[in-house]
C-alpha cells in the first residue's frame, strides 16, 4: 500500500439541507435527524471521482441491464470475503433491497395467494410492509429479549417460531445482521434455522445488507451453510449502507438454484425497473476502490457506538442494545420518565429518532443512528440527557 495513504475525515460536518435529503429535511431546521438509516460521511474519493467523470460526459442513457465488470466485482467480493464462489449468471441486479423483499413475496403469492411470511420482531418495517403491499400475510416472531442490567440482548425464541409457523408459511424473512437490534447471529443459530427451514420446507431470503459493517462475531452469509441452504435462499446485499450510497440505491439478488432464480424473475416481469447507470458506477467503483475508506469508516464507528453506548448508559432507567453490527442504536425508555412517549418527547426536546412502534415493538423503544460526525452524536446525546432533567 503506498506510504501516502488518504486520511478520511469522518469528524466534517456536511450541509444536506439543500441537498434533497430524506433524512435533513423530514423535520424542521431546528430539529437533529438522528434516524433514517443513512450515514453523514463523503462518500470514498474514488467513487466521487469516478461518478463525477461519468456525470461530465453528459450522456444519461439506459444502463446494462448486466453490466459485465460489476458483475465480476461481485463475485470476488463473495470470495474474497466469505470464501463464497457463486457464478455470474446467480446474480439478480435489482433497483433496491425493498424491491427485494416484496419480489420474494410476489413470487410466493403467485405460488399460493393464502401464502404466509415468518419474520422476527422487532423488524425492519419494510418487512412488516410486505403483508399490505402484495398480500402474503406476515407473521412476526419477537426475538427473545434478555436483559443483564441496562443491556439488552437478543435472541432467537425457537420454540415460539414453532407456535407460530403455519402450513400456508412459504419463506422465511431472515434480517442478519439483524435490524434494528444489530445482532450478528452465529454459525450455529444459523444452521438451528436451517433445521427449523428444512423440517416446515420454507424458503429463505436472507437481508444481508450490513454484512459488511460488523463490530463483533463473524458474519455467516446463510447460503454458505449447506447444499440445501443454497438451494432455497435469496440473498440480498448491496453496496448502499457500507459505503453510504443509498441514494443511488440498487442491489443484488444472489440466487444459485435455476429454478427458483427463474421462478424470481417471473415475479419480477413488467414491474421492476433494471439498476440505473449511478447505482451500477458506484457499486463498481465502491467494490474496486472503497476498502481503504471502509476500514477507516469502521474504526470510526466502532469509537462512535462505544461511546454513545458508555454516555447513554449513565441515564438511570434507560436500557440498550451494544450492537454487534451496523451504526444503529436500540434504546428502550420504558423505565425511565419519558415511559411509553420516547419518540415523542425527544422530538419535542430537538432530535428525532426512529419510533420503535414502526418496528413492531412493543413498549417504549427508539432507534438511533450513530453514522454521523462526533460532534452530532454528542449533541443528540446531549439532547436525550437534557430531555429527562
Amino acid at each position: 500500500m503506498s506510504e501516502y495513504k488518504k486520511v478520511y475525515d469522518f469528524d466534517q460536518i456536511i450541509n444536506r439541507r439543500n441537498n434533497n435529503s430524506d433524512k435533513w429535511t423530514a423535520y424542521s431546521k431546528e430539529i437533529l435527524p438522528m434516524w433514517i438509516a443513512d450515514m453523514d460521511f463523503r462518500a470514498a474519493d474514488e467513487i466521487i471521482d469516478g461518478l463525477v467523470a461519468m456525470s461530465q460526459k453528459g450522456v444519461y442513457g439506459y444502463g446494462k441491464v448486466r453490466p459485465e465488470r460489476l458483475l465480476e466485482a461481485i463475485v470476488y467480493r463473495l470470495q474474497r470475503l466469505y470464501g463464497w464462489t457463486i457464478s455470474k449468471e446467480s446474480i439478480v441486479m435489482l433497483p433496491s433491497l425493498v424491491t427485494g423483499f416484496n419480489i420474494a413475496a410476489n413470487m410466493v403469492y403467485r405460488r399460493n395467494p393464502n401464502a404466509h411470511y415468518l419474520y422476527h420482531t422487532p423488524a425492519y418495517p419494510p418487512f412488516i410492509a410486505i403483508e399490505q403491499n402484495v398480500g402474503t400475510k406476515g407473521i412476526g416472531v419477537p426475538l427473545k429479549e434478555i436483559v443483564e442490567g441496562n443491556i439488552i440482548r437478543y435472541e432467537i425464541d425457537f420454540a415460539l417460531m414453532e407456535e407460530m409457523v403455519t402450513p400456508e408459511t412459504e419463506i422465511l424473512m431472515l434480517c442478519n445482521p439483524q435490524n434494528p437490534s444489530g445482532r450478528v447471529f452465529t454459525k450455529e443459530e444459523l444452521l438451528e434455522i436451517e433445521q427449523f427451514v428444512i423440517k416446515h420446507d420454507l424458503l429463505v431470503l436472507s437481508d444481508e445488507i450490513h454484512a459488511e459493517l460488523v463490530w463483533e462475531g463473524e458474519h455467516t452469509p446463510y447460503a454458505t451453510l449447506s447444499e440445501d441452504a443454497k438451494n432455497r435462499t435469496i440473498t440480498l446485499i448491496s453496496a448502499s449502507k457500507t459505503f453510504n450510497l443509498p441514494g443511488l440505491s440498487g442491489g443484488f439478488a444472489i440466487i444459485e438454484n435455476d429454478a427458483l432464480r427463474d421462478e424470481y424473475h417471473k415475479a419480477m416481469i413488467g414491474l421492476v425497473p433494471r439498476m440505473n447507470v449511478y447505482a451500477i458506477k458506484g457499486a463498481e467503483l465502491a467494490f474496486d476502490y472503497g476498502d481503504e475508506w471502509l476500514s477507516q469508516l469502521k474504526t470510526y464507528l466502532t469509537a462512535n457506538r462505544d461511546h454513545a453506548v458508555a454516555e447513554l448508559s449513565k441515564i438511570e432507567g434507560l436500557r440498550l442494545v451494544v450492537p454487534e453490527a451496523t451504526f444503529l442504536l436500540w434504546l428502550d425508555f420504558s423505565d425511565t420518565a419519558h415511559k411509553d412517549e420516547a419518540y415523542r418527547r425527544l422530538l419535542e426536546a430537538g432530535v428525532a429518532l426512529n419510533d420503535g412502534k414502526t418496528f413492531g415493538a412493543e413498549g417504549n423503544y427508539v432507534r438511533l443512528n450513530f453514522g454521523t460526525s462526533r460532534e452530532l452524536l454528542d449533541k443528540a446525546i446531549t439532547i436525550i440527557q437534557n430531555s429527562l432533567h
